[in-house]
């Protein structure tokens, strides 16, 4: 090697030592602090999604040690960013992306030029199909001359498969679907194929897994005359009245892929039984007069094996224990009825009377629809009943009781949207003295879900009651209304916001009037808080006094998520307080007030 180029080996061996030094000095600085801005973008839904979807935005909190990895999230970000804005029908955005510093941080700013949403131009439907129109665009929710979105033509696909299975074509399955941009003309043409193939005819239904169970019952919870068309409706409300029997765990179905010999399609169910008998207990602690309520319950789902149902339930407190058997007979000449024998033996001692009576009532429930009920029979109750004034009075009552149900809540324990209504109605007549009177009660619950994630709820409940046509002292003092306690006002004792007589003894009433919120918050997955105020009184009157006084009682409470329910701690205390009123109140339980 000569010494020339010796020496100039040497300069580029120096050359790229100070190359690799400075380059480590520019870019080895220290974590870069960095926030992502999208710019460009009036529309205020679209600009959030954008910011959500971005990678760079969701790795803030990890700060790059180089600009050239900042890029790179950047650069990541491009692609998700013209998908998303694709979806929004946007095909010709462009997208510059550029770095800037900041007092405190580096900006790294996305640049948006949108340009005009291309617009859905043509839509095409091909239908393979027997005896099958094709659906309008209306029906699909396609609308020509308006951006194409793709959530609106994925979703008219799913639209067009329900269709087909909702004409009977049970075996119905899309073809792939084509999509043509033309990016001179800005518009959009869609494709949509349909194989419906034939309509499909039921068959006879079998049933798997019910060693337990007669089929012949099974078959008269669910039953469809052989050779109707095929509907999903049908067979999903079948699925689910095998579920509501309580007799199965697992219920699926299965619609066989041919015909038998008469053209239609056998149905088979399988099923996964239940064990029959269930034992519960559940305990209930207050600070009132009642201390405690002890609940224990045994029931028998499946009897003979056609789904009867037999229950025993022992409820034990300080003021009132029962004892109280229940039959219920479903498929009662029909489906949708269920017939329901009550036995029931009570004894109260509360603040207003003593009491011992027994309840005896036979009626048949019809479930109108899968959240509609309505019930009707006959009832008769005995009972002795010791007023504070130490005179009994014997009491042989006939009546007609009756209940319309509502549950439209989206859930049984812990319900977030929708309401429940409750109507009852009984016509009482003694046959000791003659008289009689009619008593109505009418409760309604209804939630209101004040965030996407159903953490914060608002809850709140009604209660109407009056009773009408006799004088209050020709009804038993254990039918009359009584306010107070953790059923109507908590923060006050049990009974107590209640009419008294001339020498202050609680008596009760002919109406109530209970109104009570909630405002639910779960601040972890199973740790929740309320706050709640209550408000309420018995009149004694047949119908409300809206001029008197209510009495309001408030707090807070604790609630612990438990599979069979909120675990509920709930401490309250009246607002308007009177001399007699505790300073608090506290409410022990498992699940929600109301």
């Amino acid at each position: 090697m000569t010494i020339k180029s010796y020496k100039n080996a040497t300069a580029i061996i120096w050359l790229i030592i100070i190359r690799a030094i400075i380059f480590q000095n520019v870019n080895a600085n220290e974590d870069i602090a960095y926030h992502v801005e999208i710019q460009g973008v009036k529309n205020i839904a679209l600009k959030k999604s954008l910011l959500s979807y971005s990678i760079a935005h969701q790795q803030e909190d990890s700060l790059p040690s180089r600009l050239f990895a900042l890029e790179h999230r950047a650069k990541k970000d491009i692609p998700i960013f013209i998908k998303l804005l694709r979806s929004k029908a946007y095909f010709n955005s462009k997208i510059a992306v550029e770095f800037e510093k900041k007092a405190e941080d580096t900006a790294l700013i996305f640049r948006f030029e949108l340009g005009k949403p291309y617009l859905l131009k043509q839509v095409n439907i091909e239908l393979d199909a027997e005896n099958l129109e094709k659906p309008s665009l209306k029906l699909l929710n396609l609308e020509l001359d308006k951006p194409a979105l793709t959530t609106a033509i994925l979703d008219a696909e799913q639209t067009l498969l329900n269709y087909a299975k909702e004409k009977a074509h049970a075996f119905a399955k899309l073809c792939p679907k084509k999509v043509v941009v033309n990016h001179d003309l800005q518009t959009v043409n869609v494709d949509l194929c349909l194989n419906a193939g034939k309509r499909v005819y039921l068959g006879a239904v079998s049933f798997t897994g019910n060693d337990n169970v007669e089929a012949e019952f099974l078959t008269a919870l669910i039953k469809w005359e052989q050779g109707v068309l095929y509907n999903q409706l049908t067979l999903d409300t079948s699925r689910l009245k095998l579920v509501d029997s309580r007799l199965f765990t697992v219920a699926r179905l299965h619609l066989a892929s041919e015909a038998d010999e008469n053209g239609h399609f056998p149905v088979t169910f399988e099923l996964k039984e239940r064990l029959p008998r269930t034992i519960s207990a559940g305990l209930r602690l207050t600070t009132d007069d009642e201390l405690f309520l002890f609940r224990f319950a045994w029931e028998h789902r499946n009897l003979w094996r056609e789904g009867e149902a037999i229950e025993t339930e022992l409820n034990i407190s300080m003021v009132k224990s029962s004892l109280e058997g229940s039959f219920r007979k479903p498929v009662f000449y029909a489906p949708e009825n269920t017939f329901v024998a009550n036995a029931a033996f009570i004894t109260e001692d509360t603040d207003a009377y003593e009491s011992l009576r027994a309840e005896f009532s036979a009626t048949i429930e019809h479930q109108y629809t899968k959240k509609m009920r309505v019930n009707g029979g006959l009832a008769y109750q005995f009972s002795r009943v010791t007023e504070k004034e130490e005179i009994s009075e014997d009491f042989s009552l006939v009546s007609l009781p009756m209940r319309f149900s509502w549950d439209f809540s989206d859930n049984f324990l812990e319900p977030t949207s929708g309401g429940r209504l409750w109507i009852d109605e009984q016509p009482f007549y003694d046959l000791g003295s003659g008289a009689s009177f009619h008593k109505q009660k009418i409760r309604y619950n209804h939630y209101f879900s004040l965030s996407d994630d159903d953490d914060f709820i608002l809850a709140g409940r009604i209660i109407l009651g009056n009773i009408w046509g006799a004088d209050i002292q020709a009804i038993p003092a254990d039918l009359r209304y009584f306010a107070g306690g953790g059923d109507t006002v908590r923060g006050y004792s049990y009974q107590s916001l209640s009419p008294k007589d001339s020498t202050g003894d609680l008596i009760g009433g002919r109406s109530l009037l209970s109104l009570s919120t909630e405002f639910r918050a779960w601040v972890t997955d199973s740790i929740g808080v309320v706050a709640f105020v209550d408000a309420g009184r018995a009149y004694a009157g047949t119908y409300q006094d809206i001029g008197d006084e209510l009495q309001i009682g408030a707090g807070l409470g604790l609630r612990y998520k438990t599979p069979i329910g909120a675990l509920r701690l709930d401490l309250a205390r009246p607002i308007n307080k009177r001399e007699e009123d505790d300073e608090f109140q506290v409410y022990i339980s498992i699940g929600h007030t109301f």
